[in-house]
């Protein structure tokens, strides 16, 4: 038999209002564990989009030595051809798996392109901004 004198309830966790940097898929893992606490959360994202890292465009910097001030930089590290090197059962959220969405212009493969990546982030977010 256990004295519950000696257990020591752990401090009630107080509602917080939370930012989050970035939208890819840290960020997003991020809102959706403090979201799932009970916080409050905004994120805010540079882009015009979600997806961080896996945002493919063919524009490259026009200044890589970075002496131009005022050069528009380009933020992506992705390839055309890029998928992942996980599988997407190991890539999903616990609360919203990473699952083959049947539609036509989606990728179906288990290793799946960045754009693949992309539209599961942009699907997540969606998911996370309905259980508010």
């Amino acid at each position: 038999m256990v004295d519950s004198s000696i257990i020591q309830m752990a401090p009630s966790i107080k509602c917080r209002h939370v930012a989050v940097i970035g939208a890819g898929a840290a960020g997003l893992v991020a809102a959706r564990e403090l979201r799932r606490e009970g916080h409050s959360v905004v994120v805010f994202e540079r882009q015009n989009q979600v997806g961080g890292t896996w945002i493919y465009t063919d524009h490259v910097e026009q200044d890589p030595l970075s002496i131009d001030p005022t050069r528009p930089i380009v933020y992506s590290s992705v390839y055309r051809s890029l998928r992942t090197n996980l599988p997407r059962e190991c890539m999903g959220f616990i609360d919203f798996p990473f699952v083959i969405r049947p539609r036509k212009s989606r990728d179906p493969r288990r290793f799946p392109s960045h754009g693949e990546v992309v539209a599961y982030l942009q699907v997540s977010l969606r998911s996370l901004r309905s259980r508010r």
